[in-house]
């Protein structure tokens, strides 16, 4: 973790309740519920905590139980208290609740909770508690709502937080003033020279540090002491580093700095694929280098359900200890936020793999058989998934979301592959053309195509068996005297990294420039390159029922134009 992100730290016991050093409140065997929000469901406070305990008082073995619900308030929380809180037994209780009360009060319509209702249900739901349990209480206020102190958000919420602090005296409970310290911690960070500290990726939603700025602020109100907390924030070495070549990847990734720095990826669809004997499984991902947003991945454990997480110093395959035997996991980067660094170091934006620990003395196996064929796919935000999930009519999709709203593993590219009996590799940027920059800084199609990322050459060792071409679209002002040598060249240039490869230059699914691509293929066929073919997408989909907005296909448009393209693919690659 950067020193900026342990800025403030000094004044943690002018904030918090400091008890000296081994006066921890916790007992052997005592069972945590964290009642809360996202933050909360989110688990990385939850985690970190976790982590300092098992690791600085193994002995006490505390368990805790993640009661945190997405959007909820107080008026949801106390609804469910019983169910989710008390009936699950707790010695401890957290109380995590205030910032949707005030954050959906400026919604439209505005669907916040007053402030007199909400005293009266946090009042209510402490004496519930102490009335059926005998557990500690400990409030937190509300954290923060926007990184600007002073947002009309954050002055309503101050009232909010006072409540939370008299009901913390009058009810005897334990308080974590979290709002008070977020917002010192902040407000020192911006005067003291460190604008780009940012806890939270959205003013609301915890990054890593902020995940160890309300994890920290507990522990210590629980008594642990500061060492104990601020060595594991140090990250730790991985058992396996990313250069393992038991590891297995799928996509464009950086493996120069593999056993040192990591593996890297600035691309939607790469995938890690790793077999181990044991009982679990620890992912290691760099972190420290995001301004604001994580990107999201999919992870996958033993052909299971698919879900949703995002990069952690430490990310383990299970939630619960598995049984002692051969284990697979699969990881796919889903979403990247856009408009960050993706091209040229330090990178803002990219998935960084350290390695993994295996628990109980596992040991990683020989990854399973990989496809014969690898087909790359090179385009722009349709390529790489972006906006293929949407909410409704009315969502009007924030930048802060995009990571959320983006998925590289169930778009067209990644899914046509797979159904093509391949491997894919996808090197998709939102906005790329052959006449126009893409987001995150990345140059044009022709300059970008030979490298991952600026200075990171594409790896030869596994040539592609044929490459797929889906560009033009954000091309389309261009005048086609103009798009169209451009568009041969760009062939070219691939044909010459890729002499055996088979070159399907499809139609944009929109038809821009389709002619000019057609004519393109049609000039260098009979030039002599017989592996190169134009496919026609006319029909394939329907902007009216297959894209979020017009232009980005949504999952049924994704599936439709990957089953048929699969069928060329197979053909021409397979059947032949």
């Amino acid at each position: 973790m950067h020193l900026k992100h342990l800025v403030a730290l000094a004044i943690f016991a002018e904030i918090l309740d400091c008890p000296a050093q081994g006066q921890v409140k916790l007992k052997p065997g005592d069972r945590i519920v964290a009642l809360g929000d996202s933050i909360t469901q989110a688990g990385g406070y939850l985690r970190f905590m976790k982590k300092v305990l098992d690791r600085n008082y193994p002995d006490l073995k505390v368990e805790i139980l993640n009661a945190g619900i997405s959007g909820h308030k107080s008026t949801d929380m106390s609804a469910r208290l019983k169910k989710d809180v008390i009936d699950r037994q707790p010695t401890v209780v957290t109380i995590s609740c205030g910032v949707n009360d005030v954050w959906h009060g400026f919604h439209d319509p505005p669907q916040g909770v007053d402030l007199e209702t909400y005293t009266s249900l946090m009042n209510k739901m402490v004496d519930d508690v102490k009335a059926a349990t005998s557990a500690e209480v400990y409030l937190l206020t509300p954290t923060i709502i926007k990184e600007d102190l002073l947002s009309p958000e954050n002055v309503k919420l101050e009232a909010y937080c006072e409540a939370v602090r008299r009901i913390a005296a009058g009810k005897n409970c334990h308080l974590v003033d979290l709002n008070e310290f977020f917002n010192l911690s902040l407000r020192a960070a911006q005067s003291g020279g460190a604008p780009d500290f940012h806890p939270t990726s959205d003013g609301v939603h915890m990054k890593p540090a902020g995940d160890f700025l309300m994890g920290a602020a507990i522990l210590r109100a629980m008594g642990v002491p500061m060492t104990a907390i601020l060595k594991e924030t140090l990250p730790a070495a991985p058992q396996f580093s990313a250069a393992d070549p038991l590891f297995q990847y799928w996509g464009r990734w950086d493996m120069r700095e593999a056993g040192s720095t990591g593996a890297v990826t600035v691309n939607t669809g790469s995938t890690l694929i790793l077999k181990f004997k044991g009982k679990g499984a620890t992912l290691h991902f760099s972190t420290q280098h995001y301004p604001l947003q994580l990107p999201t991945l999919w992870l996958q454990l033993d052909n299971g359900e698919w879900r949703i997480t995002h990069p952690s110093e430490e990310l383990e395959a299970s939630s619960q200890p598995l049984a002692d035997g051969e284990h697979t996991v699969r990881m796919v980067v889903k979403g990247f936020r856009e408009w960050e660094n993706r091209w040229d170091p330090p990178l803002a934006n990219s998935v960084v793999f350290r390695g993994v620990t295996l628990s109980g003395g596992g040991s990683l196996l020989d990854p399973p058989p990989r496809p014969r064929l690898v087909i790359e796919y090179l385009g722009d935000s349709i390529t790489e998934g972006v906006l293929v999930l949407t909410e409704g009519a009315g969502d009007k999709r924030p930048r802060e979301r995009w990571p959320q709203f983006s998925d590289g593993r169930r778009t067209w590219a990644y899914q046509s592959a797979l159904l093509a009996e391949a491997e894919p590799r996808i090197a998709g940027f939102g906005r790329l053309g052959l006449t126009i920059n893409a987001n995150g800084g990345v140059p044009p199609g022709i300059y970008s195509f030979p490298y991952i990322y600026n200075g990171a050459p594409i790896d030869k060792s596994r040539m592609p068996d044929a490459v797929v071409i889906n560009m033009g679209t954000n091309d389309r002002r261009a005048a086609a005297e103009v798009f169209g040598p451009l568009y041969k060249s760009y062939v070219e240039t691939i044909r010459k990294e890729y002499p055996n490869a088979k070159i399907f230059c499809l139609r944009p699914f929109a038809g821009a420039h389709s002619e000019v691509i057609r004519n393109a293929v049609d000039q260098l066929q009979s030039a002599g390159d017989k592996s190169l073919y134009y496919v026609d997408t006319t029909g394939w989909v329907d902007s009216r029922s297959h894209t979020t907005d017009g232009t980005h296909l949504n999952l049924e448009g994704n599936s439709l134009a990957a089953e048929k393209l699969a069928v060329i693919l197979k053909r021409e690659l397979i059947h032949r």
